[in-house]
């Protein structure tokens, strides 16, 4: 009889533990990928997140910053230093200037006001704490997630964070906007004039007159038993000094005068109401196309023509060029083939963006996947309907 060793390994034992692995193998190879892929994505949702943040809180801040020419603005207008803090907040991410956006407005559920714009420096044009509101600064940062593998079913997206801080404490006492006046030396009266104090035009003087006066001397003559006693002048002079005061008070009142203002009407045609409302999102990518969502919260309006700018050169894969194919908006209204980089497109035939809190997108579509930015992608939506001439839609 024969018998078999315990430690002894069947035949055939060998392959079945390849099999087995070969089939396990995918499924471990995609719950690895996955595990990666989500992780990678909430790391970028974090940096965006605390980007925005620590951004926000920048630009709140009462104070001046020193910027890189040496020159002092104020934080809650200094773009530059705003995005740069904004960019140092998002660890391990390389941000655009075209990914931050900075705006403001006047509490939750407001409009933007304002946009802090500037590539360098500060934003002259930006006004906080102007009204009885209280003014805030709204930080948008947007980045680009993309899958690394596309074993598993997760699609490249967008990642948007907003942080909004309320400005407080903007007050200037040098530039004449106080509340009080400083009041100036020698005087009362501010208002309607009035008052003001004594001021001595003429100081006081002291004559001194010298007198002579004889001094009298007394001598002690016994006479029975009484004295006698004799005054003798004495030629001695002596100083007697006389001063004279002569004040002078000079009432010197202050009279301001009260300015009339004349109002001079301006005539400007009538806007469609909230046509200056209307928010564009930030433009994306995905694969061969460029988009923009366009919110308009109140009526329908018409587009006149449509500009869009992209990286032609070397925004193909592999750094190839990139030539524009199509435009859509609620319907393509463009095509053919363009690789200049910037088109302005009349559309041939009308157009329009839905509203009443109604959201579009509009899209570009390219010959190959946009994968090279060069942050000066632009799209400008010009309006045709009266009123709304002057108010684009554009990003950025």
């Amino acid at each position: 009889m024969k018998f078999r060793k315990q430690n002894e390994i069947p035949a055939g034992s060998r392959g079945q533990a390849i099999v087995e692995f070969a089939i396990v193998l995918p499924i471990l190879l995609m719950v690895l990928v996955g595990v990666l892929e989500v992780g990678r994505m909430v790391f970028i949702y974090t940096a965006v997140t605390n980007a925005s943040r620590e951004a926000a809180r920048y630009g709140s801040a009462v104070g001046l910053d020193t910027g890189t020419d040496g020159n002092h603005y104020q934080k809650f207008k200094y773009c530059e230093g705003i995005r740069s803090m904004a960019q140092r907040s998002a660890y391990f991410m390389n941000l655009d200037a075209g990914d931050i956006l900075i705006e403001y407005d006047n509490g939750p559920g407001t409009s933007p006001y304002a946009v802090c714009d500037a590539a360098t420096g500060a934003d002259a044009d930006v006004v906080v704490n102007s009204g009885t509101d209280l003014d805030r600064v709204v930080v948008t940062v947007t980045a680009r997630y993309d899958p690394l593998l596309r074993l598993v079913p997760i699609s490249g997206r967008d990642v948007v964070s907003s942080s909004a801080r309320t400005i407080l404490g903007i007050y200037n006492l040098s530039s004449g906007e106080s509340s009080s006046s400083i009041p100036s030396s020698g005087g009362g009266g501010g208002g309607g004039g009035g008052g003001g104090g004594a001021t001595p035009t003429t100081p006081p003087t002291a004559t001194w007159t010298p007198t002579n006066t004889p001094i009298a001397t007394w001598t002690n003559t016994p006479s029975g038993e009484w004295s006698t006693l004799t005054p003798v002048p004495s030629g001695a002079p002596t100083e007697t000094a006389t001063i004279t005061l002569t004040p002078t008070l000079t009432f010197t009142p202050t009279i301001t005068s009260t300015p009339t203002m004349t109002f001079t009407p301006t005539l400007t045609p009538t806007a469609v109401p909230g046509c200056d409302s209307i928010l564009p999102g930030q433009i994306s990518f995905f694969e061969n196309s460029m988009r923009m969502t366009i919110n308009n919260p109140h009526d329908l309006i018409t587009v006149a023509t449509v500009r869009v700018r992209w990286n032609a050169a070397t925004g193909g894969a592999g750094g190839k060029p990139l030539a524009l194919k199509s435009a859509n908006l609620a319907g393509e209204f463009w095509s053919g083939t363009d690789s200049t980089g910037d088109l302005t497109i009349t559309p041939t035939t009308t157009i329009t963006i839905p509203g009443n809190n109604a959201t579009s997108t509009i899209i570009f579509i390219f010959d190959r996947n946009y994968q090279t930015r060069n942050n000066l992608e632009l799209i400008t939506i010009n309006l045709a309907t009266t009123g709304c001439e002057t108010y684009p839609i554009q990003r950025p």
